[in-house]
């Protein structure tokens, strides 16, 4: 049977409802939220905006990763509409931009990102509503955010009630029974927009199934409780998928890095076990490695810089260097490579604990089928995209023959690792 994110949501809400599901930092203080109170979240937010008339309608967020954001993306999909996040590090009229071109009807938005507010309110029209991520629900914080509001948006919404709270919107229905319908396993879930840096940016339609069959699909267990340190945007498909939406269906412990700056102070503050990161951060993190006084003890070393409980690193984004692995396994840490796109939601083959070769990037997933053209990488299965939002012609390029012509160059051994 197809699993929606919804199921993988509400089974973990009821398997581990009192276990920490996620942790943050503000103001060096350090919060947390049970598994069943994040699906309450999720839940008021699923039902306030069925109350508001968003059924099927594409929303979209601005923001950097905080439990409010995962909270709304979580209370946008599960009922049904269609969750649009975008690169809060965009420039103005690339935002406005995408925000129209993907229909996007409403907007949950980031305190951070405030600034915004006079572009959208002004070349956004069919937003209907934008609601303000903020963290606690008191007159102070409102107060605040009210004051920025008035300044940012240049007297634009003098006339409109656009602009509101999450903290609101959760309270709106809390106790209501009036609960959104489950999507079907084929509805799209989420638009996430590729990078563009090879053309215009296009938006990838995946659907509930793809996105659980994803998480899945990735054979990694580990016990409930496991900590785990996000890292990367929360916008890019391979951290919302295996970050947060694997992570939860583990029981797992995600907690937020509020800046890459902090990213070494954060994992002596949460201790995590497990991380998701990119090259560029391993690469960074050796330079400091390789920088100790060579008489300091490895394990010592590690303790101090990695929080003294990191055992696994799984890395994507782009191929990394055998070197370092090999370096990371002397300090305890084993890195494992894999391979994945948007297009695929995200991971189409994975090196995992017991099954990982050093420089290859895993073999595939067991709902994804590999073949080669010319020594490109095609692919099919059920992570596979429904295909680029409103781009037909991109989409018939892209998927041909009910393969995914990825336009990356591989091959695979006789053991099933690609490289």
């Amino acid at each position: 049977m197809e699993k929606l994110i919804r199921d993988i949501i509400e089974e973990s809400a009821c398997r581990f409802a009192e276990l920490t599901a996620v942790k943050w930092l503000k103001k060096k203080e350090i919060f947390e939220i049970n598994y069943a109170s994040l699906n309450e979240n999720i839940t008021a937010i699923r039902k306030a905006l069925l109350k508001e008339g968003f059924l099927k309608k594409h929303i979209a967020l601005i923001g950097t990763s905080s439990v409010e954001w995962i909270e709304s993306y979580l209370g946008i999909i599960t009922g049904g509409c269609v969750a649009v996040p975008l690169d809060a590090g965009l420039p103005d009229k690339d935002l406005t931009d995408l925000i129209n071109r993907s229909d996007s009807e409403a907007l949950f938005l980031s305190p951070k990102n405030l600034s915004l507010l006079s572009s959208i309110l002004a070349d956004c029209p069919k937003l209907k509503n934008i609601w303000i991520l903020n963290s606690d629900n008191n007159d102070t914080e409102k107060n605040s955010i009210l004051n920025k509001i008035s300044a940012f948006a240049n007297n634009s919404i003098n006339n409109s009630n656009t602009v509101s709270f999450v903290s609101d919107l959760k309270n709106i229905v809390r106790t209501s029974d009036n609960d959104a319908d489950r999507p079907a396993p084929d509805d799209t879930a989420t638009i996430i927009f590729t990078s563009g840096t090879t053309g215009k940016s296009k938006g990838v339609m995946l659907t509930h199934n793809n996105l659980a069959s994803n998480v899945q699909s990735v054979n990694y267990y580990t016990e409930s409780g496991t900590v785990m340190l996000s890292v990367l945007p929360v916008h890019h498909v391979y951290c919302l998928v295996m970050d947060w939406l694997k992570g939860f269906s583990l029981g797992a412990t995600v907690c937020i890095n509020d800046s890459l700056m902090h990213m070494m102070r954060n994992m002596g503050v949460f201790k995590p076990e497990v991380i998701l990161m990119v090259p560029m951060m391993v690469e960074t993190i050796y330079k400091r490695l390789a920088a100790a006084d060579p008489s300091i003890p490895k394990n010592i070393l590690a303790n101090k810089i990695f929080g003294g409980n990191l055992r696994i690193i799984f890395m994507g984004g782009a191929h990394l260097d055998p070197f370092y692995i090999d370096k990371f396994a002397e300090y305890g840490i084993d890195i494992y490579e894999g391979y994945g796109m948007s297009e695929c939601s995200p991971v189409i083959s994975s090196n995992l604990p017991g099954c990982h070769k050093t420089g290859s990037i895993g073999r595939p997933l067991s709902n994804a089928e590999i073949s080669f053209d010319n020594g490109e990488i095609l692919v099919r299965g059920t992570s596979v995209m429904k295909g680029y939002y409103n781009m037909p012609k991109e989409t018939a390029e892209t998927l041909r023959d009910g393969w995914l012509h990825t336009g990356d160059l591989g091959s695979i051994d006789d053991d099933g690792f690609v490289s």
